[in-house]
């Protein structure tokens, strides 16, 4: 069952006509909105499955434990970089945690952190 439920960490990009001509800065020329997502389950605080912030879109177990802003600002920021930019600007970030209840209450965990930010030129 946790197979299926697995942890992972996403890239996904809105870049050229999805902005409409649209620049998100008047300083520099934009490139793209970068979002960057990862979750993964956790035993206290020792990670079972994760997204590998090394391989994205794969799933780490029992090893990394990279559901956190630094390591998803660092997948924000390697993409920015592959795609031309000099900068990635307007950075913000949400994490969270929730408890699950089953099948003994405080033991189980799901965290998840989301950073976005335009890469510009």
């Amino acid at each position: 069952m946790l197979a299926l439920l697995a942890g992972c960490a996403s890239v996904q990009t809105a870049q050229g006509p999805n902005l409409n001509g649209m620049g998100l800065t008047t300083d520099g020329k934009t490139i793209a909105h970068i979002n960057v997502q990862n979750w993964g389950f956790y035993f206290l605080w020792m990670p079972i499955a994760a997204g590998s912030t090394k391989s994205v879109g794969s799933t780490s177990w029992f090893s990394e434990d990279s559901v956190n802003v630094p390591d998803a600002v660092n997948i924000a920021s390697r993409e920015a970089s592959n795609l031309g930019a000099s900068n990635l600007i307007d950075l913000s970030s949400d994490r969270s945690s929730m408890m699950i209840p089953l099948p003994i209450p405080f033991l189980f965990y799901m965290r998840s952190v989301n950073i976005s930010g335009n890469a510009i030129k």
